[in-house]
């Protein structure tokens, strides 16, 4: 190594260094090679030395090395690295209470009831709904011909029946109004075609479309599983606007479909149990029918255009056994 960078490597190691290095004994385990070094520092996991007949400064995991035969030859070195170790348990004892707070536990099911319970809880988990930003509403109810006064109505049908005790209106929903229902005066001739014209939008639209723009855009999640099976399994108008947004929201998807799943698995893995012998039956049950509706449910996609009978009756089986 040239003169002048012995003397620079020399000059920034008195800056790190201690002003008396302190010559600590190595060894690796199962070899029995001992080496002398210049000890520099330490932590938890590593020692940092430099060689005594170079300027090479390196590095050991305390796990390669003899930490016995370590200790025994080297107390003042030793005694350093248990004080660090004293000081790093306060740490790890706080994380050890904070891993014992009830809210990070998850619930465990002991029987049938208590896995229902804890169904329902996960169904009223916060979902985004369709994005209005990636998908216009004129070309979605144009789409399923769907006035659109019915697809805001929609939107606030699933908001209502996100809610535990907020169920679906059983009342018929309300068709179109009459001014609402396009007639052959929007339609003209053009050189021999007929051309529709653009419906306006009404303040009210616009209105419902900024506040749902608004909730997406803000991560409310105004939304859950429980109001898309309660909406979904009315059908008819009431359903095909929560199905509309379905198809466009794929995380919704996925987050009912995965939570659904993982339910279905803890209802067979119950079910063996000898404390579940005497609710084996109403746990498979309540198994199948979460394993047809995530099925349904991931089947639904933009390729299908019309709310599948089956999807509707799945939704209506688990609400049967999650409302009882």
């Amino acid at each position: 190594m040239p003169l002048f960078r012995r003397f620079l490597f020399a000059a920034l190691s008195l800056g790190v260094l201690p002003t008396f290095a302190e010559t600590v004994q190595l060894r690796r385990t199962g070899n029995a090679t001992v080496i002398a070094f210049e000890y520099i520092t330490q932590d938890e996991t590593t020692i940092m030395v430099k060689r005594l007949d170079a300027d090479t400064v390196l590095t050991y995991r305390w796990e390669d090395l003899d930490q016995d035969w370590i200790k025994r030859n080297n107390p003042k070195l030793w005694a350093e690295r248990e004080l660090m170790l004293d000081l790093e348990k306060p740490e790890k004892k706080m994380a050890a209470k904070e891993d014992e707070d009830p809210f990070a536990q998850p619930t465990v099911a002991t029987d049938a009831k208590s896995l229902v319970r804890n169904l329902l809880v996960s169904m009223q988990d916060g979902l985004k709904g369709m994005s209005l930003t990636a998908n216009r509403v004129e070309i979605v109810c144009n789409e399923f011909k769907l006035e659109e006064n019915l697809f805001w109505l929609g939107f606030d049908d699933l908001k209502r029946a996100s809610l535990l005790s907020g169920k679906p209106d059983t009342a018929p929903r309300a068709e179109a109004a009459a001014d609402d229902v396009p007639t052959g005066s929007n339609k003209t001739k053009v050189k021999g075609k007929t051309v529709t014209k653009a419906k306006a939008r009404t303040p009210e639209s616009l209105a419902a479309e900024a506040a749902a723009m608004k909730d997406f855009e803000t991560d409310a999640r105004p939304y859950n599983a429980l109001g898309y099976l309660r909406t979904l399994s009315e059908g008819g108008t009431k359903g095909k606007p929560t199905w509309m947004m379905l198809r466009r929201s794929t995380a919704d998807r996925e987050t009912m479909k995965s939570m659904m799943l993982q339910y279905a698995a803890q209802a067979e893995v119950l079910a063996e149990k000898p404390e579940g012998k005497a609710s084996k039956t109403e746990l498979l049950v309540l198994k199948k029918a979460l394993e047809n509706c995530a099925e349904s449910i991931g089947r639904v996609t933009r390729e299908y255009n019309a709310v599948e009978a089956r999807l509707q009756s799945d939704c209506r089986t688990v609400l049967t056994l999650a409302l009882r």
